[in-house]
């Protein structure tokens, strides 16, 4: 089976980030099968011609890609990788995005499946600052677009099926994300009070609820302390925002902002964490979940998106409703992150049940299995 991967992909895999993770994941585990014959097509601005590379058993072609290709519906992008495929002649093409890899993967004659990762149409809603409004407007159009005309859509979470509901009239499969294998080999070491948020430092993560809330933890567990794993510089504001608040409230000393961080230091995060925390306004299937299930670490998080999917509340962790963007229900998460440092061996239980869970949907090796049974299926139904 000849596989097109369409999709992001680092130039560097030690630097891996947002959907890159999905696919660098199961890339190695595809690649054992014997009958598998994997290439990889990405995009990537900082190029000015292709190259083409062979990493961990499969041929990467990097393509370069325009810094304005919403303003042409990525014409360029997917002409670019119908050249590729045409000369590879595959067997399936799957399409990870639902941006210009789907229009490449749609433009091919060539049976395809989708993987929708962030759904653009979901975030939209949640920006306030006009450009990004603008952008967001065409990638919409686009992502509705490439959903109506897709037949074969792989779920990461039901909730991606829920959003597309009446747009989207194929087939579906759940495939859910794998989660990178040395999660789950972690020794849990973990510290009295210590609560790890991963991700960028951006308003639809709420940080900043969460700062709030961890003054109001504090007040019942008072060694509580937060540990901010993620980008400082997307949004410089909102991050010093997030500062001011804990200067304000007395809790600058119990936040530590650990900026960007090298895979090694986030495993040694995820394994001295005594729980994991999750406040965002929106998700799709967040792989900081998967992580911290890995990991045996019980989860805190909002009902955002696919979350609700992930945890089972009180089970695993503590699911909170949804509350109003930007200010959230610091109230709420804050008694929900007391409750979980408060009774350190009921956490251990859920750490332990969560690890259970992640064992069964989350392994690479069976992910990998899922994902190439729905190639199967796919190549089998007649075009």
């Amino acid at each position: 089976m000849r596989v097109a991967i369409l999709g992001p992909y680092p130039l560097d895999t030690e630097k891996l980030g947002g959907v890159e993770v999905a696919i660098v994941y199961v890339q190695c585990e595809l690649c054992k099968m014997p009958d598998v014959e994997l290439h990889i097509i990405t995009c990537k601005e900082q190029l000015t011609e292709p190259k083409r590379v062979e990493r961990d058993g499969a041929v990467v072609t990097y393509l370069p890609r325009a810094r304005m290709g919403r303003l042409t519906n990525h014409r360029r992008e997917v002409a670019a990788m119908g050249e590729v495929l045409r000369e590879l002649q595959p067997d399936i093409v799957h399409a990870h995005g639902s941006g210009l890899y789907a229009g490449g993967a749609l433009a091919a004659p060539y049976p395809s499946a989708l993987t929708v990762h962030g759904i653009i149409s979901q975030e939209a809603k949640l920006l306030t600052e006009w450009p990004a409004r603008a952008r967001a407007y065409l990638d919409v159009r686009y992502e509705r677009s490439v959903v109506r005309r897709t037949r074969h859509l792989m779920l990461i979470t039901p909730y991606v099926a829920q959003v597309f509901e009446g747009l989207f009239t194929g087939t579906s499969y759940l495939v859910e994300n794998a989660c990178d294998e040395r999660f789950f080999g972690l020794e849990r070491r973990p510290v009295a009070g210590r609560l790890l948020f991963a991700g960028p430092v951006i308003p639809r993560k709420g940080v900043l609820p969460l700062v709030r809330a961890l003054a109001r933890a504090r007040k019942v567990v008072p060694d509580a302390h937060l540990r901010v794993a993620g980008s400082l510089t997307i949004d410089p504001a909102y991050a010093q925002a997030c500062r001011e608040a804990a200067r304000e409230l007395g809790v600058e000393q119990a936040v530590t902002f650990l900026g960007h961080l090298a895979q090694e230091q986030v495993l040694e995060e995820y394994s001295t964490c005594a729980a994991f925390v999750l406040p965002s306004f929106q998700e799709t299937a967040p792989m900081v979940v998967e992580q911290a299930m890995a990991a045996g670490a019980p989860s805190v998080a909002t009902a955002a998106g696919g979350t609700p999917w992930m945890l089972e509340e009180g089970v695993t962790g503590y699911i909170l409703p949804l509350p109003p963007m930007p200010d959230g229900d610091p109230v709420a998460l804050g008694e929900a992150l007391g409750r979980v440092l408060a009774d350190p061996a009921e956490a251990e239980r859920m750490g332990r049940r969560a690890q259970q869970v992640a064992n069964d949907r989350f392994r690479p090796e069976q992910v990998a299995r899922r994902t190439w049974e729905t190639y199967q299926r796919v190549i089998e139904v007649p075009r």
